[in-house]
């Protein structure tokens, strides 16, 4: 879907900041390269102690996107816990077994799940999505405003 991501990713000016979390470098690699392309600044962490310590130092991350098994926590409690320090960043839970989640999001607002395996158009829709909702509900605050602009991207599969 060519179309999807022209028009998904003409949405970034650079300005958003994404937090990826993921335990397995490859599928970490991969988000972080499809994002970047896009135009986000995009910090990674292996696990939720380094992400937790990503948060506490950088001043605004507009999304979280996680996986949900990892070694030292799963993604639910890392995503409550980074919900502490960035209240209003939506986040966006990936895993092979979202059926585990059902159930488990309560008091998680501003959330969605990406099963995997999953395209690089499904990880750009979750994402603006996401983002989408949060410049709507922030937008009385010119400075958080996207301003559009394009980029070419190639179709991969994550």
């Amino acid at each position: 879907m060519k179309t999807m991501i022209a028009k998904t990713s003409s949405r970034n000016d650079g300005k958003e900041t994404l937090l990826v979390v993921d335990d397995d470098a490859e599928i970490r690699r991969l988000e972080v390269r499809a994002l970047s392309k896009l135009g986000y600044n995009v910090l990674q962490a292996r696990g939720p102690a380094e992400a937790l310590r990503l948060a506490a130092a950088t001043t605004a991350i507009n999304l979280l996107v996680t996986d949900l098994e990892m070694p030292e926590a799963n993604g639910l409690e890392l995503a409550r816990q980074f919900r502490v320090v960035h209240p209003k960043a939506p986040v966006l839970m990936v895993s092979g077994s979202l059926q585990e989640i059902e159930g488990c999001t309560n008091g998680l607002d501003r959330f969605a799940f990406l099963a995997k395996p999953f395209s690089w158009d499904q990880l750009v829709e979750k994402v603006y999505t996401l983002l989408n909702s949060q410049r709507d509900a922030l937008a009385d605050s010119p400075s958080l405003q996207a301003v559009v602009q394009t980029s070419d991207t190639n179709d991969l599969t994550l």
